[in-house]
């Protein structure tokens, strides 16, 4: 039980692949596979089916051919998404496919294994959304809502390349500088960046807010307690406003309370995470939670439940007092309690200190479901598939995929910049 992620409604989308690339294809089918079901074509058929809402086309310099492609398949399907693969960067094509009506661009072999963040994020801004806010929060402390929050913002760190940023509001004494081994650093705080609202632009967002090691941004607790007075609800809103229009992700850790501020970071998040343990106790505030969510009429969609600290042990009436939640995205994280304390007492995170981990993976998994959306039930299985893959690509100490992909396009990039050849390239 402790590997399964449970959905009540499980529907994978179809997808129409356009090309020729066995190896970029492959690459592709386990990069979307926790998403949608892929179908590779040769053609474009001339009756569309109404269950494909998605296209993927291979571009390798054939301006000409893909065009036509891309015109056929908006005349057949109005409101299709049309992505281009572009194993070579033409400026004149990526212009000329744009006004066509191609939705957005995935370059390849770099942005293969993103493509379902990328997807995600170009779905949100044409809706007028910016980055998603993910909030974990526990009415009940001591159930490991913090190392779960930190663990999770470094997974999507490296999901949004460096697009993640943590923020701890789990007043009035957060551990998130703790877990992160950067507790007694000068950090930029909460109160640092209201007394800078009306300064932030693109630039100063990302020199200001501090950031760990592994790249993941940090908006921290200030370290005195009074401080905190200057804080309250409207001013979380805007901090989380301001934050989402230049991060992909925003991870908040809330306090165990439903102060004001809690609140008011629950009502901008895209996903509440509610985090338990296999325990009476705990699950009683979690059905208490859910029953205030449903009065304040947050979406049923944006709540998701982790029950941390699974074991194999659960029994019966535990299954049986999650599935009375009624909630549609339900995660089992295994008991790692040691593994967490040893990786906190070695200053590293999870994926660092024991990355070949069951609950590593898992977290992982969870990642991809808050960022992507994706809801197969074993999301872990997912990314198995692409560390497997990512590691016969690494054998040998060289990216040998990636390299295989390369060799292609210089192939091909040379066959095209003859004298002759009229092929413009964005550098």
């Amino acid at each position: 039980m402790s590997t399964v992620l449970q959905t009540n409604s499980i529907a994978l989308r179809q997808l129409f692949y356009l090309g020729t690339d066995e190896d970029l294809k492959e690459a592709v089918r386990v990069s979307v596979s926790s998403k949608y079901l892929m179908e590779s074509l040769d053609e474009v058929p001339h009756i569309w089916p109404e269950d494909v809402s998605l296209v993927l086309l291979e571009y390798d310099g054939n301006d000409k051919s893909v065009l036509e492609d891309v015109n056929q398949i908006l005349t057949l399907a109005k409101g299709v998404a049309v992505y281009i693969l572009l194993k070579q960067k033409n400026a004149d094509f990526i212009i000329e496919a744009s006004h066509q009506g191609v939705l957005g661009f995935i370059e390849c072999p770099n942005e293969v294994f993103h493509i379902l963040s990328i997807l995600h994020m170009q779905e949100r801004r044409r809706q007028g959304k910016n980055g998603n806010v993910s909030s974990l929060f526990s009415l009940k402390g001591g159930v490991g809502c913090t190392a779960l929050a930190t663990n999770i913002a470094s997974h999507l760190n490296d999901l949004t390349e460096g697009r993640t940023v943590l923020v701890d509001l789990n007043m009035p004494l957060g551990d998130t500088s703790l877990y992160l081994n950067m507790e007694g650093k000068r950090l930029y705080s909460l109160t640092d960046f209201v007394y800078n609202l009306n300064r932030f632009d693109e630039n100063l967002i990302y020199k200001s807010l501090s950031r760990h090691e592994s790249g993941l941004y940090i908006l921290s607790l200030p370290s005195e307690v009074t401080e905190l007075d200057t804080l309250n609800g409207e001013l979380i809103k805007t901090i989380i406003q301001l934050l989402r229009r230049y991060y992909d992700h925003v991870v908040i850790d809330c306090a165990s309370d439903l102060s004001d501020m809690t609140l008011s970071s629950l009502d901008e998040s895209d996903n509440i995470v509610l985090v338990a343990e296999p325990s009476l106790s705990s699950f009683r505030a979690v059905n208490s939670v859910i029953q205030l969510t449903q009065k304040l009429g947050y979406v049923r969609e944006s709540i998701k439940l982790i029950i941390n600290r699974s074991t194999s042990q659960d029994d019966s009436i535990m299954s049986e007092v999650i599935d009375s939640f009624d909630v549609d995205t339900v995660v089992h994280v295994a008991n790692d309690y040691l593994g967490f304390n040893e990786s906190l007492n070695h200053g590293q995170l999870l994926k660092e200190f024991k990355p070949e981990s069951n609950v590593n993976r898992q977290l992982l998994g969870i990642a991809n479901m808050l960022h992507n959306g994706s809801l197969r039930p074993m999301v872990e299985d997912v990314v198995l598939e692409k560390n497997r893959m990512k590691g016969i690509f690494h054998k040998g100490g060289a990216m040998k995929f990636i390299n295989k992909l390369l060799k292609k396009q210089t192939k091909v990039t040379k066959q095209q910049s003859k004298p002759s050849s009229q092929t413009q390239t964005v550098s």
